[in-house]
Parts: structure tokens; C-alpha cells; sequence
């Protein structure tokens, strides 16, 4: 946006609209001033004659000024006002310019301007006149100021004006208190055009800390739409003036401004927004009102109004929504359908009767070209991550309990529109909302949300989409009573589609996590996840299980959080297994253990890769539970012998029974998990006195579930093994210190098979 359109000295917008005039545009005087009782009053450049009588004040000012069409006359037009203010008011003392007064220096100044030439000796004696003008109180000032705003329109006068003072004199004036309203509206005039694109008088202003006081004109309804675009170019284009003005409390400036008064689109509007652009990277939100964000959005949703001004305005309201303080009062005072609307009404082709009653405007900004569509997608993106982290507050959950209230219903509803950033955040916002066993049986118990999530996950396609509505679900899996509805949904059937190294990584790994959150305890889910891929027992699909496909991401995967996360599903499989054995369903379920070993020799693989990763101690205390879990069976003792294989694996397996594991980073807390202790109890070496309870806590579990381990390999499989391996491992089971390394014995383990 170039420098402010023309403006009358009501301040009011002329119909040239911003980005479209001359950069030299400047603040001008169109009308009388606000407090002027003579609407005829005119500009006139005659030289009043000495012993003329002036009746008022205001048939002096109407006199003593220039017309506009005349600039270049502003010596003229100032050597009638200081003769009217010496005669009139003997408010000025000229005798430090001799008998004759300054007035044959106008004289020659005003004729070398209309060549071209800029007396500074004559703008220093003018600024000298207006000095003691001002400090002697003259009602003639705000005639001076006048001229003086009219004349910096033109872009010759606005250095000189800085080189000379005549700047600081006015700085001086605007920030003086309970100044006449004329006065103040001429003077800022006068500073707004004097700084286009002159970086110098920008400075000057800054350094002389002038900007709080314009800033603070903001505040009276007569000035501030003058102050507007005084400000803007003050702050256009010039990083110094931003950063002050940011610093002088700006932005809470034009928010209160907008709460105060109804500004209509067009250039007014405009600055303005172009105002808060530039304090959106340090915005000082605390000074705001707290009804800033209804504020903004109101304002953004006015018809009428230009794509870039709407963005501005919802940017901001995005500033106030990230702090704790506006967040709070969106959530409890129920005005989240606000931001709401707002995206929902800037997305393509969209019908909106949800928010009938939002109290924001039925309207979208009319989009021009691609570029204007992409700055409302880029605004849809930080409305949803602003939505997303009110939505994952506390206070959230508890204002928006009721799961039949008019927002969770629109959010339910934008989950089958074919818009993918309106999905997204249905999908974001419900699944914070889903965080506790009652609301997520509500969701799914009541509206039946799992069967709007299904079509999404089958067909759909956006990446960001997915991962959320994977989430979504997983969350609402959490309750045992739902895993068993998700699953007669078919949803493992569903989600199988993303268990492919060809789908991205961030997508598959929330789907294999979905997988293992539904079986976590659900054995009817177990057994769907062991169903073959095809029931025509004539098809190779036949002998194939969704866990095939699992194993087979396991395989092709290079993500090392998905290969982990594969393992857990199978880990989770063991438990829920082991679980049904406890409750005395052993019968049922060793149909099921047959099928898990029999199809997928190989199960072992991943879960071994469990406790030999060093880097979250509770995946290794998984994977030795499920280990240990595992050598319980003979067909699952048959299944670990390819583990044993392995050096990395044995490596472990040695120094967790021994006590000397070097694996010590403990990743994140995990509760006491149940292991399977026998009595044989192994010899304990002394633990590193830094080591944390809950570490050594976790060590003693997982070297109790290695022991178990290798009890159970050499009651299943021991008369199977060769005698350097079987030796190896009872040498562990009984805590005696082998007198070969681990290298050379799995070589010889190797060399005896």
C-alpha cells in the first residue's frame, strides 16, 4: 500500500481507494474544521491591508490563508497571519528582525520558491514566529498549522521542514495537552505528509518520542481519523516506526479504537489493518479489552470489505485467541462459534445456515484470483492451530460438556462436507473434547460419530485429514465398550489400507497405533486382526491376516517409530491373549494362539527389536513381558529361537539378567506393569547409585520377565537346543558369570546348530 490517500481535515477517506494513487498522496484540507462555525470560509491569498478591522477570529482565519490550488503562496499566506497575531494579539515579537520585520524575507522566499528554491533562512524565521506563538497561547496558530500542513502536501517542502525544526515545533504541539482540536487536526496533517517516504523526519520523530502522543490521539472521535493515516506514514515501509510504534501500544490502540467506533470499509478501514499487520509480531495483548476477539471478527465480517483487510483483522484476533486470558473468555463465554463462522464462511462454495446466529455477518470476501484464495487458506491454517490449542484447554472440556450443543453439532456436520481444512478441525477439536471415558461413550454411544469418521478414513485423501481423524478415533477407543463397537465397524478392516510403506509414515504409524489401541485388551478385535484377508479358502489371501500385513510394514518400513510400533500391536495381542487365559477363557483363546503362531513364524522379529532399542525404556519393558509372554507356549518358545540367533538380542538378554544393562535412558514414565515371577531368582549386581527408583523399578520387572524368559525356553525347548546355547542359557537362569564373551559364544552357538 502506498502513502495515505487524500483526506479532509474531518479526516474522512476520499473515494481514491489505497495502493491506487500517487505515492505523493498526501493529507489534505478539503472542508472547514471540525469546530469551524464558518462553512463559507475560504482560502485567500490577498496581503490584508494594515488598517484593516477584523471583526472575529473567524473572519480572520477565513482570510488569512491560501487556496489550495495556489500552494507555492504559503510565505504570502503566513506573513498575513504573523501581522494579524502582532497586531491583533502582540502574541509575537519580530524585533530580532530589525525595523522592517521578516517581512521582505518572505517576500524574496516566496518569490524563489516559485522557482524552485526552499529558503531554510525564512522556514527558520517562520519557525522561530510559530515557537513564540505557541508558548504566548495565540488563537492564530491553528492558522499556521494550516497552511503550514497544506503546503508539506507538496513533497519539496517535507525536507526542509525537517532540516529547519518546523517538524519538531509540531511534534512539540501534538503532544502538548488539551490543545485546540483545529490545532491538533492541522498539526498532524502536517506530520503525516512530512514524513512520506522520508525516512530522516521519521527518525526525527522516533528520537524525539512523538509517536506515543499521535498514538494516544487515537482516542478522541474528532482526531482519530486523522490519526489513522498520520500513523501509516509514519510506519510504512520503515521497520524503526513499527517497532516504536508496537512499543508504544499501537495494536490495543486500534482494537479499542474499533470497539469505540464503527469504521465502513474502504482506505480508513485499510490503514488500519495495515496498522495491525505491523504489530502482530509483538502485539501487547494484555492492554486490549477482553472482548478483542469479537471485536476483530465483528469487524472481519462487515460486507464489503477487501480479502486482505478481513485477513488482517482475523490475523489479529488469531494473536489475542493464543493467550491464556482471551482463550478462557472465548471457552466460558461460549463465543468459539465466532472463529468458527469465520472459517467456515471463507472456505469455496459454502452454505452456511449453522451460523445463522453467530452474530457475525452472512457474507465472504469476494476472491479476485488464486493469490487471495491462497491468503484465506493460509488464515483457515491459523484459525485451525489457534482452535486447536483452545480446544485442547481444560475449560474447553467442561463449557462444551453437553455433546448436543449447536457448536458440536456444526462440528459434526462439517465432517461430511467435501472440504478438508473444515474436516480437519471438526477432527482436531473433537478429538480434545474426546478426553475422558464419559464424553468419548457420549460421542460414540450417542452420535454415533465413528460412522462419519468411517467414510473419511476409507476414501479419503488429505494427509493431515487422516492423521487426525486417526487420532480422533484412537482417542475414542480408549474405553473398553468402544473398541468393541469400532470393531463391528470394520475399522481395523478400514484402517488396513494405510499399513503400507507407500503410505506416508505420519499416516501409518497413526493408523498401526488405532490397531493396537483396539485390541489393547478386546479379544473379539484380536481375532478380526487374525482374520484371513480373503474367506476364499482357494485364494493365497486365505492363509493371510491383516497381521500379515502388519509384519509385512514391519519388513519394507525404514521408519523406526513404525517398526516399534508393529511390535507393540504385537505385544498388545500377547497381553489381551494372556489376559482371556486368566479369566478362565483358555479354551477359546488357544484356537486363536495356534493361529497366531502358525501363520506368522516370524512374530518374534519385531518384538525382539523391542529390547534391544535403547531409546524408551518402556518399549523394552513391553517387549520383555510379551517375550516372556511368548515362551509360555511351545509354539512360542519355537518362535523366539530366530531371536536367539542374534548377537544384539542375546547381547540384551545378558546384560538385563545380569544387571548391567547399558540401555539406561528411561523415555517416559510407565506404571507398574504385571510380570510373571517365578522362584528361581537371579544374582543382582550392584545398581549405579545416580539410577532413579522408578528406573530400578523398571529394571527389577524387566530382569524378572528375562528370567522368566529364559525359564520357560529351556522347560519348552531345552531338549531341542544345542548343548553351547542351552548351557548359555542356564548359565544365565542361575546367575553364574559365563567365561566366554557374548561374541564368541553365539559364534559357537552358531557353528553347534
Amino acid at each position: 500500500m502506498d502513502e495515505v490517500s487524500l483526506i479532509s481535515d474531518h479526516g474522512s477517506p476520499k473515494a481514491e481507494t489505497p495502493g491506487t494513487h500517487d505515492p505523493s498522496s498526501t493529507i489534505s484540507s478539503h472542508s472547514p474544521s471540525p469546530t469551524s462555525s464558518d462553512p463559507s470560509s475560504s482560502l485567500s491569498t490577498s496581503i490584508l491591508p494594515q488598517d484593516t478591522e477584523l471583526t472575529s477570529l473567524e473572519e480572520v482565519l477565513a482570510r488569512l490563508t491560501v487556496k489550495e490550488d495556489q500552494p507555492g503562496r504559503m510565505f504570502v499566506a503566513l506573513s498575513n497571519i504573523f501581522r494579524a497575531a502582532q497586531d491583533r494579539e502582540r502574541s509575537i515579537d519580530l524585533s530580532r528582525f530589525g525595523s522592517d520585520g521578516p517581512w521582505t524575507l518572505f517576500q524574496r522566499a516566496d518569490t524563489s520558491s516559485q522557482h524552485g528554491y526552499r529558503d531554510l533562512e525564512a522556514l527558520r524565521a517562520i519557525k522561530d514566529i510559530t515557537d513564540q506563538m505557541h508558548w504566548r497561547g495565540s488563537q492564530l496558530l491553528v492558522a499556521v498549522a494550516k497552511a503550514l500542513a497544506d503546503a508539506s502536501r507538496d513533497s519539496a517542502w517535507r525536507i526542509p521542514f525537517g532540516e529547519t525544526g518546523i517538524l519538531d515545533s509540531f511534534l512539540v504541539i501534538v503532544g502538548t495537552e488539551h490543545i485546540d482540536g483545529d490545532l491538533a487536526l492541522h498539526s498532524l496533517r502536517l506530520i503525516g505528509n512530512t514524513c512520506v517516504d522520508v525516512d530522516e523526519n521519521r527518525q526525527r520523530l522516533i528520537e524525539s518520542n512523538s509517536l506515543r502522543s499521535i498514538i494516544r490521539r487515537l482516542e478522541d472521535s474528532q482526531l482519530s481519523s486523522i490519526a489513522i493515516p498520520v500513523i501509516y506514514n509514519i510506519c510504512a515501509d520503515y521497520d524503526p516506526a513499527q517497532r516504536s510504534a508496537r512499543a508504544n501500544g499501537l495494536g490495543p490502540s486500534l482494537v479499542n479504537l474499533l470497539s469505540r467506533d464503527s469504521i465502513a470499509p474502504g482506505a480508513q478501514l485499510s490503514y488500519t489493518c495495515r496498522l495491525l499487520d505491523y504489530c502482530l509480531e509483538d502485539f501487547n495483548q494484555q492492554s486490549s479489552p477482553i472482548q478483542a476477539v469479537e471485536i476483530l471478527l465483528k469487524t472481519a465480517s462487515v460486507p464489503g470489505l477487501d480479502v486482505d483487510d478481513c485477513v488482517s483483522l482475523v490475523d489479529a484476533a488469531i494473536v489475542h485467541l493464543k493467550e491464556e486470558r482471551f482463550q478462557s473468555h472465548a471457552i466460558t463465554q461460549q463465543l468459539l462459534d465466532l472463529p468458527l463462522a469465520m472459517l467456515f464462511r471463507s472456505c469455496p462454495s459454502q452454505q452456511h445456515p449453522d451460523f445463522a446466529n453467530a452474530g457475525v455477518m452472512n457474507v465472504v470476501p469476494p476472491v479476485r484470483d488464486a493469490e487471495e484464495e491462497e491468503e484465506l487458506s493460509r488464515m483457515r491454517r491459523s484459525l485451525i492451530d489457534c482452535l486447536s490449542d483452545v480446544s485442547a484447554s481444560p475449560e474447553f472440556a467442561v463449557s462444551y460438556a453437553d455433546v448436543h450443543s449447536p457448536l458440536i453439532g456444526s462440528l459434526l456436520n462439517w465432517l461430511s462436507v467435501p472440504q478438508a481444512q473444515l474436516q480437519l478441525c471438526s477432527c482436531i477439536m473433537l478429538g480434545n473434547l474426546a478426553r475422558s471415558d464419559q464424553t468419548c461413550n457420549a460421542i460414540i454411544s450417542q452420535l454415533q460419530i465413528h460412522t462419519l469418521l468411517a467414510p473419511i478414513l476409507k476414501s479419503g485423501s488429505d494427509t493431515q485429514v487422516l492423521h487426525s481423524a486417526l487420532g480422533f478415533m484412537r482417542n475414542l477407543g480408549l474405553p473398553l465398550e468402544n473398541k468393541q463397537i469400532l470393531g463391528e465397524a470394520d475399522i481395523i478392516v478400514i484402517i488396513s489400507r494405510f499399513w503400507t510403506s507407500e503410505v506416508l509414515p505420519l499416516v501409518a504409524h497413526a493408523a498401526v497405533s488405532l490397531t493396537r489401541q483396539m485390541i489393547n485388551g478386546s479379544l473379539p478385535n484380536v481375532r478380526k486382526l487374525l482374520a484371513p484377508l480373503s474367506p476364499d479358502p482357494e485364494s493365497p489371501a486365505h492363509t493371510k491376516t491383516y497381521l500379515s500385513l502388519l509384519l509385512s510394514l514391519f519388513d519394507n518400513t525404514d521408519d523406526m517409530t513404525i517398526k516399534l510400533e508393529v511390535a507393540r500391536v504385537i505385544a498388545a495381542i500377547l497381553r489381551t491373549i494372556n489376559s482371556a487365559v486368566s479369566s478362565d477363557l483358555e479354551g477359546p483363546v488357544q484356537s486363536i494362539l495356534d493361529r497366531l503362531y502358525l501363520l506368522h513364524p516370524d512374530i518374534s522379529r519385531p518384538v525382539s527389536m523391542m529390547v534391544t532399542q535403547s531409546q524408551w525404556q518402556i518399549v523394552r519393558s513391553e517387549g520383555w513381558f510379551a517375550l516372556a509372554l511368548m515362551a509360555r507356549s511351545a509354539a512360542g518358545s519355537a518362535a523366539i529361537d530366530a531371536a536367539l540367533q542374534q548377537v544384539e538380542f542375546f547381547a540384551a538378554l545378558e546384560q538385563t539378567i545380569r544387571g548391567q544393562s547399558s540401555l539406561s535412558n528411561t523415555g517416559s514414565s510407565v506404571p507398574a506393569r504385571r510380570s510373571l515371577s517365578e522362584t528361581v531368582t537371579p544374582e543382582r549386581s550392584t545398581e549405579p547409585e545416580s539410577m532413579s527408583s522408578q528406573e530400578k523399578d523398571m529394571r527389577a520387572k524387566d530382569r524378572e520377565n528375562a528370567m522368566v524368559l529364559v525359564h520357560e525356553l529351556l522347560k519348552n525347548r531345552g531338549d531341542d537346543m544345542a548343548d553351547i546355547r542351552r548351557n548359555a542359557l542356564d548359565d544365565l537362569l542361575q546367575g553364574g558369570e559365563s567365561q566366554l564373551s557374548t561374541e564368541k559364544m553365539m559364534n559357537k552357538m552358531t557353528r553347534g546348530n
